[in-house]
């Protein structure tokens, strides 16, 4: 039985329709099916339905072809129209610019989301010479990949116990202002070797990091980053949680570190209290799965099997709220990954917006009392 819908085509498909010269079909992150564009290096997820139609958007058909074929698809229920949900996909693959037609330029909303998460000036350091320096130690971890993730464990396990042994062994009470210049520089040396050893467990899994820098996320943050966007490539759960967990073993260590000083001499290191507190905060804060740039919330993604958890979370809390409309691959997820998306989407935009604007007001408060 034949079921006829009418769709409203759009002028954009009377013309040829191939993917973009430098967009590329690759199998990522658990074997998903994602299209890869050199020129921006964004990815782009596919359901295995649209990864049988994109090998058809090879230049030679229209979307109007491709459509018409669509309205006479055949599956397990005979002749059904299926041209809404093509229509739907082409729409989504132009609008992530994989497409040989060009996207329609962003305005109103669209173009003020954008905007507000580009709010991150960036000092980039090029990826070239970072991984060439980072060589060596990647293909050690290449090499011996249970050796690295035992002495990993057993790093984080002894830093634990020290930080414990340091938190409640009484100490002098110390009433003099902390030494903020060595505070700053051994938490940038920290952060420096937490990026590192991001960027060479990527390496280790043949995944070349893209850049490494220091940006300003929302204009109020400061963070250093390594741009590990490839990470999508690695197929492994296991192999992407390292990527993500590398970075706050480096800063348990250090801590660590800081702990057994505090431990042997407690009177001689006792300022170290300062800086223990401010470690344990950064490792905090970083494992928090509800930011959206936080190795937490990468592992987690790792751990469901996800990608862009938080975007695709967003998206569906979107949808729900203010009826904004789905991605077509979002559409045919099952309920209990919707709840997950809808859950999770609220519980981090609330405690992202409580975030900024705790940071906003102690900004403000700055301001005040610097100009009285």
């Amino acid at each position: 039985m034949s079921t006829e819908t009418a769709v409203a085509v759009p002028d954009w498909l009377d013309q040829p329709l191939g993917l973009a010269p430098q967009v590329t079909l690759v199998a990522g992150a658990d074997g998903n099916p994602l299209l890869f564009d050199a020129a921006t290096g964004i990815y782009v997820r596919l359901s295995q339905t649209g990864a049988r139609v994109v090998p058809l958007l090879d230049g030679s058909r229209t979307g109007t072809a491709l459509l018409e074929a669509a309205r006479r698809s055949r599956g397990p229920e005979g002749v059904c129209d299926r041209s809404s949900i093509l229509l739907s996909f082409l729409t989504d693959l132009r609008a992530a610019g994989v497409l040989s037609v060009p996207p329609e330029p962003r305005h109103g909303r669209d173009l003020a989301i954008d905007r507000l998460f580009k709010l991150a000036p960036k000092l980039r350091v090029p990826a070239g010479r970072l991984n060439r320096l980072l060589r060596p130690p990647s293909m050690v971890l290449a090499r011996f990949p249970r050796t690295a993730t035992a002495l990993a464990i057993m790093i984080s396990v002894a830093a634990t116990v020290a930080v414990v042994l340091a938190v409640t062994l009484p100490g002098p009470e110390i009433f003099t202002s902390p030494p903020w210049v060595v505070l700053v520089v051994v938490l940038f040396v920290q952060a420096t070797l937490h990026e590192i050893a991001h960027a060479s467990v990527c390496q280790a899994l043949g995944v070349p990091v893209r850049e490494a820098g220091v940006k300003l996320f929302f204009l109020l943050i400061p963070m250093t980053y390594v741009d590990r966007t490839d990470a999508y490539r690695v197929r492994s759960r296991f192999g992407r949680g390292a990527v993500a967990l590398a970075g706050p073993v480096v800063d348990l260590a250090a801590t660590g570190v800081c702990s057994l000083l505090i431990v042997a001499d407690p009177m001689r290191y006792g300022e170290l209290r300062w800086l223990l507190g401010m470690q344990l905060f950064v490792i905090v804060t970083n494992l928090n799965p509800l930011l959206p740039v936080s190795d937490g919330h990468h592992a987690m993604e790792a751990a469901l099997g996800e990608l862009n958890l938080r975007d695709r979370a967003f998206r569906y809390l979107g949808h729900v709220l203010f009826r904004v409309r789905l991605p077509a691959a979002q559409r045919s997820v099952s309920a209990a990954r919707r709840r997950l998306y809808l859950i999770y989407g609220l519980v981090s935009a609330t405690f992202l917006i409580m975030l900024l604007s705790m940071i906003s007001m102690n900004y403000y408060r700055l301001i005040v009392d610097f100009l009285d």
